[in-house]
């Protein structure tokens, strides 16, 4: 079972100089662990091809639309947000509370979201223009944190609301 680390912004910017390419966090922290522990890197750069090949990129129809896990949640917000313009940002917090995705939250302020990317240069919210969602009281930015682990309490609370996700 994967295990969340929460690191400062400070740590995490070391972190990304160790990184190559497409490396994940997991994957730079292995290296640092690997090269502290003398392991041999190509030993263990076959365990890190084989949790890679693991990942997860189950897809969902929605409206008929297929989508990964981050758009599949960004285009029921939209549809949700379509269906009822007088949303507030509170109100949207109780349709879609934050403990359905877990460390994000299921969407952010705007501000906060691109707050987030200009201190830790790490994506985490939707932020393209056309990505970005009117509310009532302000705009806001759907997370992109989504896996195995959380997307199934989104799709029943979806489901819960009315919206059907194959």
């Amino acid at each position: 079972m994967s295990q969340v680390i929460r690191i400062p912004s400070e740590v995490y910017s070391r972190l990304e100089q160790h990184a190559e390419g497409f490396d994940t966090p997991a994957n730079v922290i292995e290296k640092l662990l690997n090269h502290f522990e003398g392991v041999d890197q190509k030993a263990s750069h076959e365990s890190s091809d084989q949790v890679v090949s693991r990942r997860d990129s189950t897809k969902y129809s929605f409206n008929n639309h297929t989508y990964g896990k981050g758009r599949l949640v960004l285009a029921i917000v939209k549809e949700y947000i379509a269906s009822n313009p007088e949303t507030l940002f509170e109100d949207l917090l109780l349709i879609f509370p934050k403990s359905l995705q877990g460390s994000t939250g299921v969407f952010s302020k705007h501000k906060d979201a691109q707050e987030i990317y200009e201190r830790t240069n790490h994506k985490r919210h939707f932020l393209k223009s056309n990505e970005l969602i009117q509310l009532s009281d302000c705009v806001v930015a759907v997370s992109t944190e989504w896996g195995a682990m959380n997307i199934d309490a989104f799709i029943r609370k979806a489901q819960s609301i009315g919206y059907t996700v194959l």
